[in-house]
């Protein structure tokens, strides 16, 4: 079987040079961390920075945006698409000022019984926001790990599939994950991506254990 210890050593002296620069990745604001997953959500990366920075700057917390006119919020995240996201994320800071003192909760089940919030955001704002050891799963994730360790899925949406995230949750480290986490997706979505990898770049290519689908 391939080392976990080995997949840590070379992902993350990859990580060291190769690691991607955004805003939300320079906070631990769990508000801001909460509005960037909402705004990254099936929208491409490099599209998010300007509309997360002046949403941020025009509501720099959960009351302001709470109290926001819904049209002003529709206006800014109109450019990337997908306005509903407007309306999840005023509903949400409602619900956070209204029902948990205008502070982001820090508990994942009341996280994900915010409007939008799902289990990926929760585990996001709580590991990112509130330094909490845990893993946020998407299907970079999922594909990079069923690539390297050869884990497989039995379910039509592997994202949905709870023994596999368990699985990939076990590789990890137990007391910080936060620069594991960012070093996975950097290289699922940089070099293992979903179609034609670079293997022959992948600082983790001579051990994985499956290099493509």
């Amino acid at each position: 079987m391939v080392s976990a210890d080995e997949f840590w050593v070379n992902l993350l002296k990859w990580f060291e040079s190769n690691s991607r620069r955004y805003s939300w990745r320079e906070t631990k604001n769990p508000f801001h961390i909460l509005v960037a997953e909402f705004l990254l959500q099936q929208t491409h990366v490099r599209k998010v920075e300007e509309v997360y920075k002046k949403l941020i700057t025009e509501y720099p917390c959960p009351n302001d945006l709470a109290n926001a006119e819904i049209e002003d919020i529709r206006k800014i995240i109109q450019t990337i698409g997908l306005v509903y996201r407007a309306d999840r994320l005023k509903k949400c800071a409602e619900i956070i000022v209204s029902k948990y003192e205008g502070k982001v909760p820090c508990n994942l089940n009341d996280l994900k019984s915010l409007p939008g919030v799902g289990d990926y955001i929760a585990h996001a704002v709580m590991c990112y926001g509130y330094g909490f050891p845990t893993v946020p799963i998407d299907t970079n994730v999922i594909r990079l790990f069923k690539r390297y360790f050869c884990l497989t899925s039995n379910k039509l949406r592997p994202r949905n599939d709870r023994v596999l995230a368990e699985d990939i949750r076990s590789f990890f480290p137990v007391e910080n994950t936060r620069n594991e986490n960012l070093a996975v997706l950097d290289l699922g979505g940089t070099i293992c991506t979903a179609n034609k990898p670079k293997c022959s770049i992948c600082p983790l290519e001579k051990s994985c254990a499956k290099k493509v689908d």
